[in-house]
């Protein structure tokens, strides 16, 4: 087992190997070609430099370009493929502790890498129309995250393997020494019990066994003192080098933890990665219009994950935080740090805030210097109202701020009202129930006004102001299902662990997932695209809502495999499985 084991490893640092001389190579001959690119840095013609015949069509974007088609859709369909259906059963199987995540990230850099490939044939085949691109620098940046995932990946693995058969030893020698204690108890029993009843230690019956019994007793006790012994010198070797070994600890801890990290930021690189993919192929984005492809890409992101979140909360995700609708376990169960992390309400008060914040110094970064105009007001008033709005959300979950406004009555009266409680019976004032889930509307508050407002926001062409009507609807609409299961957990707080699913919540995920798709296709440049293709605003609705709705299901299959990688692990190693996280 331990073979296979290494042999999955070896392959794995093999193909990992394999992504980063492609990329590299990659790399090299992008650069090569925007050193050579006429038009955009004066040296030499680029298809006569790379000897590329002229293109008949005359193309200026990849998507209108004839040569070698199949490499790029080859290209495009395995990476989807591989970052958008494989990545996710990788991490699942990374979280639920697998060992079925080596082999899945075998198949996810096998893809990878030959998706590499084919973009390198076909950057050879063809001129660059998009010279210095996001999407190649943000590729290499994947590639050194994965790089460093499976170095790291790799030590714990083997790491795992040889501590398994040192366990098992350890344990099989205890049960050992378990049983010889007994074994020297039984027979010391014995003979406490033959001299209690009388029995003759002079008998010739009786004589022999006994002097046998004694001298196995004392060879076992000189070989427990001989253990004793060595174990005393363990002890103060290893009290020589605790130091160094608690500093080891301290590094594994911190590369376990960044192992993590980076395998979640990987799922919000998946988006990047597609959208400057998108943009690279169809050559938007250029120029002055990288702020404006910027600002509703990285808006749009943001509530499309704000969905992803929010369903994975009703799939019984961060079950352990109390964020998946269910009571919060206390420190007894899931550890202090987990038990001591704020509601999730609270962390979207807070990010609301942040966004605020910062928004209201960056609305105006596309025309820096330049005068303020109506429409860069209007945008400023809405950070504002996201500014205030995610501050009045952290003081409604501050225990402190609703700690005062618990003191609404005077130090005397206070001691009027006491004394009388305890003179009449308590059933007259029955307690006031507390509920263990919050009851933070702000954040739904704040995302409902949003929709409004931007569905109101003039825009030069009619398609897209219908654009921003539908995502604000669809905004607007995920708030009120939002507060729908609010009232539900309302009249009905959770009484278990386990997560208790309100019915609205997956509608609220849709309908946030499905809006901010939407919200990245109603930028400007996109939105020209559309109408030089005669494409209405339909096709951008029904096509964001497909996307949603199979999205959604494969969100659903995976995190019901992650539960199956946990069942498994468990079975495996024989452990009773702790269901709500």
């Amino acid at each position: 087992m331990l073979s296979v084991s290494r042999r999955w490893l070896l392959a794995w640092a093999l193909f990992a190997v394999c992504d980063v001389a492609l990329a590299a190579a990659h790399g090299e001959e992008a650069g090569e070609k925007g050193d050579m690119h006429k038009g955009h840095t004066g040296g030499m013609d680029h298809n006569a430099s790379l000897n590329v015949p002229a293109h008949s069509d005359d193309a200026d974007t990849y998507w209108r370009l004839t040569t070698a088609r199949w490499l790029i859709y080859g290209h495009i369909i395995l990476m989807v493929i591989d970052w958008v259906l494989v990545l996710p059963v990788s991490i699942m199987f990374a979280v639920a502790k697998s060992n079925l995540h080596i082999p899945a990230q075998f198949v996810f850099l096998a893809i990878n890498g030959f998706a590499i490939f084919l973009s390198i044939l076909y950057n050879a085949q063809t001129p660059d129309l998009y010279p210095a691109n996001a999407h190649h620098r943000m590729g290499w940046v994947a590639v050194a995250i994965l790089t460093v995932q499976t170095v790291v990946g790799v030590i714990f693995s083997v790491a795992k393997s040889s501590d398994a058969p040192k366990n098992e030893e350890a344990s099989s020698l205890m049960a050992a020494a378990t049983a010889r204690y007994q074994r020297m108890e039984n027979r010391q029993g014995s003979w406490n019990s033959d001299s209690a009843h009388g029995g003759s230690d002079h008998s010739p019956s009786s004589r022999s066994p006994s002097l046998e019994e004694e001298s196995l007793y004392n060879q076992h006790e000189e070989q427990e003192l001989k253990a004793i012994d060595e174990e005393t010198k363990f002890e103060k070797l290893a009290k020589k080098y605790v130091p160094r070994y608690a500093i080891a600890q301290q590094w594994i801890t911190i590369a376990s933890v960044g192992y993590q990290i980076s395998q979640r930021l990987l799922l919000i690189w998946t988006f990047m990665l597609i959208a400057t993919g998108a943009s690279t192929y169809t050559g938007v984005f250029k120029g002055g219009n990288i702020f404006t492809g910027l600002a509703h890409v990285i808006k749009g992101g943001i509530f499309f994950y704000y969905g992803i979140f929010t369903l994975g909360r009703y799939l019984g995700c961060f079950a352990d935080l109390g964020w998946a609708w269910n009571v919060k376990p206390d420190a007894s169960m899931v550890g202090k740090f987990r038990a001591n992390i704020k509601s999730a309400e609270m962390v979207e008060s807070a990010l609301i805030f942040t966004y605020g914040f910062t928004n209201v110094w960056l609305e105006h970064l596309a025309g820096w210097g330049q005068e303020w105009h109506m429409g860069d007001l209007e945008h400023v008033s809405i950070a504002f109202w996201f500014l205030g709005g995610g501050l009045l959300g952290i003081l409604t979950e501050s225990e402190w701020i609703r700690g005062l406004l618990n003191n609404v009555y005077s130090e005397d009266a206070q001691i009027a009202i006491n004394q009388y409680e305890m003179a009449v019976s308590q059933t007259v004032f029955p307690e006031k129930p507390k509920f263990r889930q919050s009851m933070n509307v702000f954040p739904s508050l704040v995302i409902f006004m949003l929709g409004i407002l931007m569905g109101s926001h003039h825009q030069e062409k009619v398609l897209g102001t219908m654009l921003h009507k539908q995502w604000g609807l669809l905004l607007s609409g995920a708030a009120v299902f939002r507060l729908g299961s609010f009232l539900l957990v309302f009249l009905k707080p959770p009484t278990s662990y386990l997560p208790s699913r309100p019915f609205t919540e997956p509608l609220a995920a849709f309908a946030l997932m499905a809006g901010g798709l939407v919200f990245c296709l109603s930028n400007s440049e996109t939105i020209n695209a559309f109408d030089a293709m005669n494409v209405d605003g339909m096709f951008a609705f029904t096509l964001s809502l497909g996307i949603t709705a199979l999205l959604m299901s494969y969100q659903t299959l995976v995190v019901a495999l992650k539960g199956w990688a946990v069942k498994r692990e468990a079975s495996h190693s024989h452990k009773s499985v702790f269901r709500i996280t």
